[in-house]
């Protein structure tokens, strides 16, 4: 429910807007159990709201093993919405489908907003969610895609969302969320002072090229 009212609240006409939902399901359900709104129709809200156009939502790591049905497919298609399932990384590298994913956020929008469902990492870095869905990326996968798309893209908003800490006893997936806010917040400010970098880290921590020794 946070995407939806975060999205609604971006600068700006719809079509200027781009969410990129990172995530193991994909938020369209016509209606949840009982309730027309609910953490399973965000984003469903959203494009029929008409608050952002179906082509501007990007979506990155679903893998739910009983969604999308066909219908859903076929809504999503007519929408034009740009998903990445994990069996696509899978196949093709999480970097080629991240770069890819970054050219579809510049196509248009004026303004980015990054949606983190700690869900979207696997189960063994994230326990301490309600929908836990393996296999999903890593944290050394997903922490310097947050970098690279806050710092490549106009990013003017992110939240965090299924952090559970009841079901976190060992605080893993606390850590990762709270890291992942780190290297948002980290990147936008360099983005924004105009500060570049291999992989957007100081280069006493990143070392020479590669294929080079000191």
């Amino acid at each position: 429910m946070a995407t939806a009212q975060s999205a609604q609240g971006l600068l700006g006409r719809p079509a200027s807007r781009s969410p990129v939902r990172m995530t193991d399901c994909c938020g369209l359900s016509r209606r949840g159990i009982a309730a027309l709104i609910s953490h399973a129709t965000p984003i469903r809200r959203l494009i029929e709201d008409e608050h952002v156009p179906g082509r501007n939502f990007i979506q990155i790591g679903l893998r739910s093993a009983i969604a999308p049905d066909a219908e859903l497919l076929e809504w999503m298609r007519h929408h034009g919405l740009r998903t990445h399932f994990m069996a696509e990384i899978d196949r093709r590298g999480f970097d080629v489908v991240l770069q890819q994913a970054i050219e579809e956020a510049l196509d248009g929008p004026e303004h980015v907003f990054v949606s983190l469902d700690i869900n979207v990492l696997d189960p063994a870095f994230a326990p301490g969610t309600g929908t836990p869905e393996p296999p999903g990326p890593t944290n050394r996968e997903l922490l310097p895609a947050i970098r690279r798309i806050c710092h490549e893209t106009p990013v003017v908003g992110m939240d965090i969302v299924e952090v559970a800490p009841h079901l976190d006893p060992r605080y893993t997936t606390t850590m990762n969320a709270r890291r992942a806010i780190l290297e948002a917040l980290t990147r936008i400010a360099m983005r924004r002072k105009g500060m570049p970098g291999a992989a957007y880290l100081d280069s006493e921590v990143y070392g020479p090229p590669h294929g080079e020794q000191t």
